[in-house]
């Protein structure tokens, strides 16, 4: 019998394995070797294909639930997938258009963008859309207010240069006058433009010991209220939309304390809020070498977390100019189109990215 060379069967297996793997995403049934034969257009014998599907199923692409099924992908067998589609597959171009007109209007409050963006992912992917928004820690300030509300309380109001808004109240140790504080306004904002959270502190400190007298009265408010702020530092507020349509799919998610698991995980939002964050850290120093950074995808086991064993989760950062703020992304079932999602998630991110850039905070 004729020996084929191995690029010739490494070809063909990988030409029946993408056909294997589009036509289960499609279909949700397993495929036998008998409508491989009929549909795929592989121009193999029956037998050929019975021994390729055998070599993917030894090399952990394809697996077979019982011994009469058809063959279904596997973990692998949805990574080798992937990175083919990654390389080679895009948006078709009316699609991405049509997408760019949903994006069109001009938000112009951060929060606001970031909700209507994981609704975007959430409709256009008919799976969950997910948007974390920036940390204050990082990020530069462009306007700091400070209103009082009673007593010694006094609400701070702070506005980033990237359009994060974020209030919350702190008690000081008298109840300071009007006029301190329209004093203390003017004087902090003198002094914070384009620093971070962080550097505001030590850079006003020194501002504040090399004070004229008559702004010495307004050091212990000064001091007690940048202590107020470096503490503040909630995680980044994680915006979902869609989960529904995961939920809607039960069969696919595992088993019952699978699905429970998945379902805590997206009610309480923190632990999958932690794990986009780490995302964010651990590709910050990336961004220096590249300036576009691909798509991550994780597929089941993939994921560190439990509850993300049985689903497929699209994620990538976006920017305000060349700082990565935040990760936006699509939480699915494995059985996703993923071309679709990897051209969708990036083409998101472009867009947000652009228009925070644009915009305009007065």
């Amino acid at each position: 019998m004729r020996q084929l060379a191995p690029r010739v069967v490494e070809e063909r297996k990988k030409r029946l394995l993408q056909w294997v793997v589009h036509r289960y995403i499609k279909t949700s049934v397993p495929i036998p070797s008998q409508t491989i034969s009929e549909e795929a257009g592989l121009n193999l014998s029956s037998a050929s294909i019975r021994s390729l599907l055998h070599e993917l199923e030894r090399e952990g692409l394809l697996h077979q639930p019982h011994t009469s099924a058809g063959r279904v992908p596997t973990d692998k067998g949805y990574r080798y997938y992937v990175d083919y589609l990654m390389e080679v597959q895009r948006l078709a171009t009316e699609e991405k258009e049509g997408l760019e007109r949903q994006y069109s209007r001009r938000v112009e409050e951060l929060d606001h963008l970031l909700s209507e963006t994981s609704k975007l992912l959430a409709h256009s992917s008919r799976s969950a859309g997910l948007v974390l928004s920036p940390k204050m820690e990082k990020q530069s300030l462009r306007r700091l207010e400070i209103l009082p509300i009673g007593g010694s309380q006094v609400l701070v109001v702070v506005v980033t240069q990237a359009g994060l808004i974020r209030h919350w109240p702190i008690k000081l140790s008298r109840t300071p006058t009007a006029s301190q504080l329209q004093r203390l306004n003017r004087f902090l904002n003198d002094n914070i433009q384009s620093k971070s959270i962080r550097e505001v502190k030590a850079a006003i400190q020194a501002k504040i010991e090399a004070a004229e007298r008559e702004l010495h009265d307004l050091e212990d408010f000064a001091r007690r209220l940048l202590d107020g702020i470096v503490c503040f530092d909630p995680p980044g507020e994680l915006y979902m939309e869609g989960t529904a349509h995961i939920l809607a799919r039960p069969e696919e998610l595992g088993d019952f304390k699978e699905v429970q698991s998945l379902i805590r995980l997206i009610d309480e939002k923190r632990t999958l809020g932690e794990v986009l964050e780490r995302e964010i850290e651990s590709r910050r120093g990336a961004l220096e070498a590249e300036s576009r950074m691909p798509v991550q995808v994780r597929i089941g086991r993939e994921n560190a977390l439990p509850g993300l064993r049985n689903v497929s989760l699209v994620t990538t950062t976006y920017s305000y100019g060349d700082q990565v703020v935040g990760v936006l992304g699509i939480l699915g079932p494995k059985r996703m189109e993923y071309s679709k999602m990897i051209g969708l998630v990036d083409l998101v991110s472009e867009m947000v990215s652009k228009t925070l850039k644009s915009f305009s905070l007065e």
